[in-house]
């Protein structure tokens, strides 16, 4: 394809930039990015293909007293079908298989951009439409989070189809409306609160007395989650929506449990992950033209639904940014456009896009090639070779918070996994009170501190020590502790016992 037919075709020409960085993250940026995007997905998925639950989320492995974990089976029953006939083919080395994953995920997310451009073009007209796929393709933090398996940034193409349906036509004929709701409904079972951002069309349809349009985009919502969730529960539990009622049970009941942030957290959050002062733009555009009702108002639902909960984690707003994104920036340059204060001052918002378009590529290249959590993954590597080892204690006595390791990199189950996070801890009657064979004969040291110290006691619990390696922390890990040493950089010290 030459460039005259790119020109022709913005379309698939934003469909090739956005493909660049995202291939390079799925090569590039190994690892992974959260708790939650490893040991929710790729650890549970792949410890189901080997026949060991390894979060004891099956009921056939919890005994009497089963109760459900409160997660969808959705998206990480797809990994484990996945992961499952990589098995079957003999393709068993983790680091090639989360290649393929990648892969799929950065395929995946150029829904997103694809669909953001046709509803910019919509709402905005071919040089806004261009200007906003540009940020959805290359803004620096999407190829990065594109490639993770974080279910709030894989329903994003979903709530992005929904929207278009809504928009494609000036007023939504029945198939549309029906597809919008499937969208919707296919959302929530990767995403539960999703559903936040689903009922807001059925507001829209309510208010303005469609019923029979109304009918038709419930139903449309009902039947993936009816097929899906309910499905997967009635034959894992024996009841439909076992999971997603735990879930919210479970989150009523610790709504402070992990965090407790202040209404507006989320305000600042897309203020400055958006990089003012465009992101300021951004925000007065969406807050001031409410329209399209049938989009905008779902996705304000979602954000004062996730603002008023107390529980707030930056990655929980991840499925609107976009969206937030393509109707903040729409609007705000039909508000420039109409402003003879702006269209005095043209130079004013040329420097703000300049300035920011450079901060944007300064931070996209080192983000998209971020192998994060590194020295985790590469220590279980290290274990991989060599004799299997039959446990390993994690020692913490630093910070005191030693961090579950991936065994999925590891490639075995069974280990015992110790995390030591006291020094004056009983550990010696812990591992005596240990079968032989699931006695820790490895240490992983968190940590330089008094690194001396610590291997002179595991030393003298265990017996003479060998090193392994000694797994660094990648270069983001690094910058983002000497910005602030709040954030950890884990250095992590990989020793065997002698008698392996």
């Amino acid at each position: 394809m030459d460039l005259a037919t790119l020109r022709r075709d913005p379309l698939t020409a934003l469909t090739l930039i956005a493909l660049v960085p995202r291939l390079l993250a799925a090569f590039f940026s190994a690892g992974y990015f959260a708790h939650d995007d490893h040991f929710l997905v790729i650890e549970a998925a792949r410890s189901w293909v080997d026949e060991a639950d390894y979060n004891a989320w099956l009921p056939w492995n919890q005994g009497p007293d089963a109760t459900p974990s409160g997660h969808s089976f959705v998206y990480v029953g797809l990994h484990y079908l996945l992961f499952r006939a990589l098995a079957a083919m003999g393709a068993n080395d983790p680091e090639v298989n989360m290649v393929l994953v990648r892969l799929l995920h950065a395929l995946w997310s150029l829904v997103a951009v694809r669909t953001g451009y046709r509803i910019a073009l919509r709402l905005g007209g071919e040089r806004v439409a261009w200007n906003t796929g540009l940020w959805l393709a290359l803004f620096y933090f999407m190829p990065f989070l594109a490639v993770r398996n974080l279910v709030e940034v894989v329903s994003i193409p979903l709530l992005m189809r929904a929207a278009w349906e809504l928009l494609r036509e000036e007023r939504p004929g029945a198939r549309a409306v029906l597809m919008a709701g499937v969208w919707a409904g296919l959302a929530i079972n990767i995403r539960f609160q999703t559903i936040f951002f689903a009922a807001g069309p059925g507001l829209v349809l309510l208010a303005q007395r469609r019923w029979a349009h109304l009918l038709r985009y419930g139903a449309g919502v009902l039947l993936p989650l009816v097929v899906l969730q309910g499905g997967i529960d009635l034959f894992i539990w024996g009841r439909p929506f076992a999971e997603m009622t735990e879930y919210v049970r479970y989150n009523l009941d610790n709504t402070t449990t992990y965090f407790d942030q202040p209404w507006y957290n989320y305000l600042l959050l897309l203020a400055g992950m958006l990089l003012p002062p465009f992101s300021l733009a951004v925000l007065f555009g969406l807050f001031r033209r409410p329209r399209p009702w049938s989009v905008w108002l779902p996705v304000i639902l979602f954000l004062a639904a996730h603002s008023w909960f107390p529980n707030k984690q930056e990655r929980f707003l991840l499925p609107i940014v976009p969206l937030v994104l393509v109707l903040g920036l729409t609007s705000w340059e039909a508000f420039r456009a109409g402003s003879a204060w702006w269209q005095a001052r043209p130079g004013l918002w040329r420097g703000v896009m300049r300035f920011t378009w450079a901060l944007n590529l300064l931070l996209l290249v080192p983000i998209t090639f971020t192998y994060s959590k590194r020295s985790r993954v590469e220590a279980m590597l290290a274990l991989r070779e060599g004799p299997p080892v039959h446990g390993f204690v994690v020692d913490d006595t630093v910070e005191h918070e030693p961090p579950w390791m991936p065994l999925y990199y590891l490639g075995r189950w069974e280990v015992t996994q110790i995390p030591h996070a006291d020094a004056a801890e009983d550990l010696a009657g812990l591992i005596a009170g240990l079968p032989a064979d699931r006695r820790p004969d490895a240490v992983l040291f968190i940590g330089r501190e008094d690194l001396d110290a610590r291997k002179a006691r595991m030393t003298a619990l265990l017996g003479p020590l060998e090193g392994v390696t000694v797994a660094e922390p990648g270069l983001v890990d690094r910058v983002v502790h000497w910005l602030n040493p709040v954030n950890r950089n884990e250095t992590i010290t990989v020793m065997r016992t002698a008698r392996h």
